[in-house]
């Protein structure tokens, strides 16, 4: 399977997902890649798969079909991976919504799913609150906070169909403002956990690297009394000469 340079598109991927009975939506994807991207370990494709696909699999026509889904799965993932948070803007799914009442309503809820996906992808990747530079904690609270409003606005628009022209225009109004500030609150995250990520792999890094090491020990004769392979200053004997 080669993975395409460039993204398919927005209106591809939408129709993909709809073909391939997918249980997300194209907003919900949006916020679950990227926040797998964010978080602070890195989530492999198995982990992520069965949150897109259904139990009973994907409803692909042929091998060449499933294999050019996913290499543009692949390559909306590579585009969110390739997102630079200090320079580029957080860009949403194209989407064009009419002025009503049932335009308003799938525009705020559309918004809420990508906030909530982004949440899931966090945890995917074992992100905890201590990972959490101070302002990406403010900025968790405030995307929180975003959400909130927009749940709230759901629920009201199921009791009420208001279709005056002055509140939609001020609703339409809100919902442009705070999907900047989802924008930039996933941004401010996404920074705010760059210190975990790098600890992370640096942890992996380590972790590799002992396991090399305990390897190399034990095809490698070493007297118990020498200095152990990991480079800890102990004896073997006393190290992972225990292990073995």
């Amino acid at each position: 399977m080669s993975i395409p340079n460039q993204y398919c598109g927005d209106e591809v991927m939408r129709e993909s997902l709809r073909k391939v009975g997918s249980k997300l939506t194209l907003y919900q994807v949006y916020g679950l890649f990227s926040g797998c991207i964010a978080a602070t370990n890195l989530v492999k494709p198995s982990q992520y798969y069965p949150m897109i696909f259904k139990e009973e699999g994907a409803n692909f026509e042929s091998e060449e079909e499933a294999n050019e889904f996913l290499a543009n799965l692949m390559s909306l993932w590579n585009s969110f991976a390739r997102w630079d948070p200090e320079t580029d803007p957080f860009t949403f799914p194209d989407n064009e919504y009419s002025d009503t009442h049932d335009g308003l309503k799938q525009h705020v809820k559309d918004n809420s799913s990508l906030i909530e996906y982004f949440i899931k992808g966090l945890d995917l990747g074992g992100t905890k609150e201590d990972d959490f530079s101070e302002d990406g904690i403010k900025a968790l609270k405030f995307l929180s906070e975003a959400n909130v409003f927009f749940l709230k606005y759901m629920e009201l628009s199921e009791k009420e169909n208001a279709e005056e022209d002055k509140v939609q225009k001020k609703t339409i109004k809100l919902i442009d403002q705070l999907e900047d500030v989802v924008a930039d609150c996933i941004a401010r995250i996404n920074l705010g956990l760059k210190e975990a990520r790098i600890k992370s792999v640096e942890e992996m890094g380590m972790f590799v690297d002992m396991q090399k090491k305990a390897t190399q020990s034990r095809s490698t004769k070493i007297k118990r009394n020498d200095p152990c392979l990991c480079g800890s200053g102990k004896k073997y004997k006393k190290c992972c000469g225990q292990l073995h």
